[in-house]
C-alpha cells in the first residue's frame, strides 16, 4: 500500500514530508514524496522557506506517476492558493479517484507566517479535496464555519492549550453538529510537527481500508504513543529518549 505526501521539507524530521514518511511507516504504509519548498528551520526556529516551483513540482508528481498510481494523497505546505490549485487539477486529472487530505500550514509552531491570502482565496478549492485538516486558528483563517462547509473538515483541538483534552471536531457539509473526538492531553509536552503526523497517520489508516472515523480513532490513538516518546520538541514512536545536544 502506498501514499503520497506533497509537502514542504524540514530538516528536523519534525514536521513536512519527513514526519508524514515516518508516520506511513508506522502504519504499515510506504510513503513516497514530492517537495514543495526547502525550509530553514529546526524544531525550535524557523527562518524562511525556500519555494520550489511548480515547474519542479510537476516534474516530481510526473516522474512517480511512470511507475505507480496513488489513491490516498496527503498535501501540506504549499506556496499560495495558485500552487494548490495548480497540484490539486494535476491530481484530478491523473488520479481521478483519489481520495485527497488537505492539512493546510499557514503558520508555523514558531509564528513564521506563511500566507496573508483571504480566505476566500482558499475556499474556492476546497471542493478540490476529500478532507482538510487545519488546528482551530488555521480554521478560523480559513473563514471555515459550520454553515460555510464545502467539504469534511477536522479541526484539530491540539492547540486549546486551556481544555484538559484534546478535542478534535469532525464536520460534514449541511450536517448538524459535528462528531467529538476526545483523547487526554499530556501535560506540559509541546511536539513539532504533530499536526502534520496526525493527518499522515489519518490518511494511512484510509489507505488500509478503515472508515473515516475508525480512522481518526486510530490515528489519535497512535498520537498518544507520539507525545509520550521522545524529547524536547521532537516526538517518536519508538524511541523513549531522543539524543540531545546544547544550542550552539
Amino acid at each position: 500500500m502506498f501514499c503520497l505526501t506533497i509537502a514542504g521539507f524540514d530538516p528536523s524530521a519534525g514536521a513536512g514530508i519527513l514526519a508524514d514518511i515516518k508516520a506511513f511507516e508506522h502504519s504499515k504504509v510506504y510513503g513516497q514524496a514530492v517537495c514543495t519548498a526547502l525550509t530553514i528551520q529546526n524544531e525550535k526556529h524557523f527562518e524562511k522557506p525556500n519555494w520550489i516551483s511548480w515547474e519542479c513540482i510537476k516534474s516530481q508528481l510526473e516522474i512517480l506517476s511512470r511507475v505507480r498510481s496513488f489513491d490516498y494523497v496527503k498535501i501540506g505546505l504549499v506556496e499560495n492558493p495558485r500552487i494548490l490549485e495548480k497540484i490539486l487539477k494535476w491530481l484530478h486529472k491523473k488520479y481521478p479517484k483519489a481520495f485527497i487530505l488537505w492539512d493546510p500550514i499557514l503558520k508555523a509552531s514558531s509564528g513564521f507566517e506563511f500566507h496573508n491570502q483571504k480566505a476566500i482565496t482558499w475556499q474556492k478549492l476546497f471542493t478540490y479535496v476529500n478532507l482538510i485538516t487545519p488546528n482551530f486558528p488555521e480554521a478560523e483563517l480559513l473563514g471555515i464555519s459550520k454553515g460555510s462547509l464545502k467539504t469534511a473538515v477536522l479541526v484539530k483541538g491540539g492547540h486549546c492549550s486551556n481544555s484538559k483534552n484534546s478535542n478534535d471536531l469532525l464536520y460534514f457539509p449541511k450536517s448538524p453538529a459535528p462528531i467529538k473526538f476526545s483523547s487526554k492531553r499530556i501535560k506540559g509536552v509541546d511536539r513539532h510537527g504533530s499536526g502534520c503526523t496526525l493527518s499522515a497517520l489519518l490518511l494511512a489508516n484510509l489507505a488500509l481500508g478503515y472508515n473515516l472515523e475508525t480512522a481518526i480513532l486510530m490515528a489519535k490513538k497512535s498520537m498518544q504513543r507520539f507525545f509520550a516518546s521522545g524529547t524536547g520538541k521532537l516526538g517518536s514512536f519508538h524511541l523513549l529518549y531522543l539524543p540531545q545536544k546544547k544550542e550552539i
